[in-house]
């Protein structure tokens, strides 16, 4: 087996194939939001009901004695900042050799489409892709919208330019109903983790969310701030897994 296929069998570990991975990434804009203030707390709530978490590297080093061995480490190497005038392009930070000292199984690396910087976005995947390659470190892309509306096509299109870049895995948002959703699945022959957003709505919502997702196709869930910053982390985590990995 080779190590591109080991590391994403870390975090695809069960035989469903799917997948929870864990972000906990959004200090990197956000500073010390709520529910992260403490890295150590946060992931003892999250490592029991987690297949892996998607964290900077200054989190890695700072929780690396609490993550099992058996979890995939989603190394984030691009981040632009809230007190950025314009938050449509994040600037690569890190790379591969940062990822192999920390025994990282991906990076991750997000892109905004439709922006001025499109051109640099896209060559900073790439190449990202390229050099991670000759280490056989899988890439998840991951596409969000800079706006809050945004058409199922668009993620689409997102999606299979990750497949058509070379990345291992996609991180994308869910279009909100399970016919365009399967849409975009069928376009794009990688696993879709689903992202979450902010935090609102209710659990209820969410749990809705995720089923439709997963029966349109989702590979699994990439959601963050909507299962830390719930009253019981832990207990949403647990009910999120009997949807995920039942």
């Amino acid at each position: 087996m080779s190590g591109h296929k080991r590391r994403l069998k870390r975090l695809f570990r069960h035989n469903d194939g799917r997948a929870i991975l864990m972000p906990i990434d959004h200090g990197l804009w956000y500073g010390p939001m709520p529910g992260i203030e403490d890295p150590l707390t946060v992931t003892r709530q999250l490592v029991p009901g987690s297949d892996g978490f998607l964290i900077s590297p200054g989190f890695a080093r700072a929780v690396a004695d609490l993550l099992p061995s058996d979890r995939a480490l989603a190394l984030r190497v691009g981040a632009s900042t809230s007190l950025s005038p314009v938050q449509d392009y994040e600037s690569l930070f890190a790379g591969i050799e940062t990822a192999l000292r920390l025994d990282a199984d991906a990076l991750v690396h997000t892109l905004y489409m439709g922006s001025a910087h499109d051109e640099l976005a896209i060559r900073d995947l790439g190449l990202l892709i390229e050099s991670a390659g000759r280490y056989e470190m899988p890439v998840i892309a991951e596409f969000l919208p800079r706006e809050e509306s945004y058409d199922w096509q668009e993620v689409a299109h997102w999606a299979r330019l990750g497949f058509e870049l070379g990345a291992s895995a996609i991180k994308t948002v869910y279009t909100g109903a399970p016919d365009t959703f399967r849409r975009v699945v069928s376009g794009c022959p990688l696993p879709i983790l689903i992202a979450g957003g902010p935090a609102g709505g209710s659990e209820a919502e969410l749990l809705d969310m995720v089923k439709e997702a997963l029966a349109a196709g989702a590979a699994g869930l990439a959601i963050g701030r909507r299962v830390w910053q719930a009253p019981d982390p832990a207990s949403l985590l647990e009910r999120l897994n009997q949807l995920v990995h039942s």
